[in-house]
Parts: C-alpha cells; sequence; structure tokens
C-alpha cells in the first residue's frame, strides 16, 4: 500500500512538472483585427500615462518599501527581510538597475544588475563585486519592469484583443501581449492587461512566470494591481502595487490581503549620474535584450 501511494504521488509530480501555467482565452476577432485593436488599447496607455517623458529623462529613481505577508510570503520573499525598504535607480527600457537597501539584515548595501549580471557593494566598501543571487537579480529586474510595463508589452512581436470586461463597477478593455504565440510556451510569458475604458491606465495585470521551475509550482501564475496613480512630471506612476497568486487580484475584493506588494514612497527622475548604475566596466551594456 506504502509503495502504490509513492508511486501515485511521483506520477503526480510527474504531470505537475509538465503542465505550464497557461492564461490565454478563446478569441473571436480575426488574428489581423485583434491585434491592431490591441495595439491602439496599448498606445491609448502610453498616451495617458505620459510616457514620453521617460524617453526625454531615461534615469529615474523611488523609494520603495516591499511587504511580504504570512507564512507564504516568508518563505517566498525574494529579500533577506519580509519588510524591506530600498532606493531603487534604473535606466529606462534596460534591464540595469540598483538599489541601496535601507532597512533590515542588509541595510547600507548596495544590490544591482548590470548587463544581466548581479553585483552587491557592501556597507563602507568602495568597489562593486559580481555575485550569485537569483532571487534578488530577480527582485530588482522584476519592478523596473513592472513600472515601464505598457511600454515594454507594446513592443512585443504577439498581441491580441480579448474584447471588453466590468470589475468592481468599471468597464475595462483586455489586451493579451506574449512573445511567442498565443499557445503555452515554456520560453514566453504570457500577460492579460487590464486597461480603464475611462483613464485608458493599467488597473490590473494577470501574468505567467516562465522563471519559476519549480515542478510542484510552475502551473502557477500570478496578478497585480496598480494603484493610487500619482503625476510626476507629466508621468502618472502607481504608488501601490499588491501581488496576488494566480488571478486572485480578479476575483478577490479585499486587495490588502496581498501575497507581497510594492509600495513607492517617493518618485524622480534623474538625481545620479547614468555611471552610478554602470560599476562593473567589462561588461557591455545589453539594453533591453537579454
Amino acid at each position: 500500500m506504502k509503495n502504490n501511494l509513492l508511486i501515485l504521488l511521483s506520477i503526480l509530480i510527474f504531470l505537475n512538472a509538465c503542465k505550464i501555467a497557461d492564461i490565454s482565452q478563446p478569441g473571436n476577432l480575426h488574428a489581423e483585427n485583434s491585434e491592431q485593436i490591441a495595439n491602439e488599447k496599448l498606445d491609448e496607455v502610453l498616451e495617458a500615462q505620459g510616457f514620453e517623458v521617460f524617453k526625454e529623462k531615461n534615469l529615474y529613481q523611488a523609494r520603495v518599501t516591499d511587504d511580504w505577508k504570512g507564512f507564504v510570503g516568508k518563505i517566498a520573499k525574494l529579500w533577506p527581510d519580509a519588510n524591506t525598504q530600498f532606493q531603487f535607480r534604473f535606466n529606462f527600457n534596460t534591464f540595469d538597475g540598483n538599489a541601496d537597501v535601507l532597512s533590515g539584515e542588509k541595510k547600507g548595501d548596495l544590490m544591482g544588475v548590470q548587463g544581466w549580471q548581479y553585483y552587491e557593494k557592501s556597507n563602507g566598501s568602495e568597489d562593486a563585486f559580481e555575485a550569485e543571487a537569483k532571487t534578488r537579480e530577480f527582485g530588482i529586474v522584476v519592478l523596473h519592469y513592472l513600472i515601464e510595463l505598457p511600454y515594454r508589452l507594446r513592443n512585443a512581436p504577439f498581441k491580441r484583443y480579448y474584447g471588453k470586461q466590468e470589475l468592481r463597477g468599471k468597464p475595462y478593455d483586455l489586451v493579451f501581449v506574449s512573445w511567442g504565440s498565443e499557445a503555452a510556451s515554456a520560453d514566453y510569458d504570457q500577460y492579460i492587461v487590464w486597461i480603464n475604458q475611462e483613464s485608458h491606465l493599467v488597473d490590473y495585470i494577470v501574468y505567467t512566470l516562465r522563471d519559476n521551475t519549480n515542478p510542484l509550482t510552475r502551473h502557477k501564475y500570478g496578478s497585480m494591481a496598480y494603484l493610487d496613480y500619482r503625476e510626476i512630471e507629466g508621468f502618472k506612476v502607481a504608488t501601490r502595487m499588491p501581488v496576488l497568486i494566480d488571478d486572485g487580484i480578479i476575483t478577490t475584493d479585499d486587495l490588502t490581503d496581498y501575497f507581497h506588494q510594492f509600495t513607492i514612497e517617493d518618485f524622480e527622475f534623474g538625481g545620479f549620474e547614468e555611471a552610478e548604475l554602470y560599476p562593473l566596466p567589462a561588461l557591455e551594456k545589453k539594453l533591453d535584450s537579454k
């Protein structure tokens, strides 16, 4: 009996490992028409949010708190502490950025990513050193990407319009984005963007995370809300971004019961030199490429 249970468990784990999250939906529009509408909706977001400002400014920084709640959050957290404050600095439309750690175990240290190489600089040290810390590398890159998400998605090669839907009393246009095809692929992430028809801003996203290779959880996906937009020099930035597992952001009304949440307490353009994001002189710039 015990052997049979072990075999059954092994089969279930294997089957689960073969599955990947798929958030695509059936559509009833011709592909060319669907793509055209999707592009138009994303263009409306870029204009309404003020991404032309980013093209002029390039450099920006933000004081951010990343808070991980509950037992699962404390296990899955990206940083040594479940609640950590940072001063992030980013270069627009690249994957280059870094952060001064302002609280917790690593307070005073610098964490950064340059050309997809993670690096750190210890408190009091003069030089940055290359290191391996995939979760921290991911944390820096993912916030950078999420702040710039509409611009990044507009440049993706595959887009579909999923029609209109109402949520919490507001009308939305739904746009699907991927880099391969509509079908799920282990190589490409999928996004569904909920665009508020009144503000033309993104209020919610549902997304896959192909970097997750855990066989027990790789079939899971995530969702996030963009809340409390604030206008800074013509650009509207969401200052509260709660994340829930699967489509919890869409199906759950209590967005304060999050898995984790980024809170932007201060946001500004410039204020530092671009060279501060490139402390490793031997690495060439990769910009938006991986």
